[in-house]
């Protein structure tokens, strides 16, 4: 069986987005380039997590060039696109930095289903390839995405409800 794959070197579109409101959000990656849409279903945690490495990696790359090679973008503040049908469920996302083209690679892989042996496992993969800007872009719209959410709580750290909380 094979599993489909999708590549976008320098998508017109890539965003995270959500659906619902905090607390109940769903939370999905959506990559468009040209005619090409998909949208893949993934966790805060993981959202916030990639925000924070490739915003590392901007801040590395600022740190040791003399050249600023970062143009800012305009901010891409709209909603999904629809229809929007997930893919998959994103399991793994893998991260790496081409200092030959200053580009970013991102892969994202499905999640793996309990019955396959992940030996043998062929999973549908996304892989997207940002230049520094869209990357820079992808960082500031997500990052205001996740504040977006439910306050922590100062002393447990776990987001409080409207309803209110233990602490």
């Amino acid at each position: 069986m094979t599993f489909p794959q999708w590549d976008f070197d320098h998508p017109d579109r890539f965003i995270v987005g959500t659906i619902g409101a905090p607390g109940e959000r769903e939370f999905y990656f959506q990559i468009r380039q040209a005619n090409v849409l998909i949208s893949l279903a993934t966790e805060k945690s993981q959202v916030s997590a990639l925000a924070q490495r490739i915003s590392t990696i901007i801040r590395e790359v600022k740190k040791n060039s003399s050249v600023n090679l970062i143009q800012p973008m305009r901010s891409d503040d709209g909603p999904l696109e629809l229809p929007l049908e997930s893919e998959f469920t994103v399991g793994a996302i893998g991260i790496a930095f081409d200092p030959s083209d200053l580009e970013i690679e991102i892969s994202f892989r499905s999640d793996l289903d309990e019955s396959e042996d992940p030996t043998e496992a062929l999973l549908p993969t996304v892989e997207v390839r940002l230049d520094l800007s869209q990357a820079m872009a992808f960082v500031s719209r997500t990052q205001a995405l996740v504040a977006g959410g439910r306050p922590l709580c100062p002393f447990c750290i776990s987001p409080i409800d409207p309803q209110g909380h233990l602490c």
